[in-house]
């Protein structure tokens, strides 16, 4: 299973997630759950704010997981997601999930 998701740097008070709290977030939250490894772009995300109704731009984190038989895993993918919406004041992660072979 490829899990993907996609992680908004804007926070409500007009700042940025820095890359020094990404990395972090990455070494303590991902890294922890997903030890196997993974993969992080950069991207430019769009969506529509729920409070306001206003279409939004913003530099994102792309995060790509191959997932292999691990039953925790949708606990672990929650709990990166809950993490970051809490550490960065968001109002969601999203999260893509697609079946693939794969093999490393």
């Amino acid at each position: 299973m490829l899990a993907t998701l996609y992680f908004g740097r804007n926070m409500p008070d007009g700042t940025e997630v820095s890359d020094t709290d990404w990395r972090r977030f990455l070494a303590s939250v991902v890294t922890p759950a997903f030890p196997d490894g993974f993969t992080v772009s950069d991207g430019i995300g769009q969506w529509m704010d729920q409070t306001n109704h206003q279409l939004v731009t913003e530099q994102s984190k792309i995060l790509a997981i191959v997932v292999f038989n691990d039953p925790r895993r949708d606990g672990k993918l929650a709990n990166i997601r809950q993490r970051y919406d809490a550490l960065f004041r968001q109002q969601s992660v999203g999260l893509t999930l697609a079946p693939v072979c794969a093999s490393f």
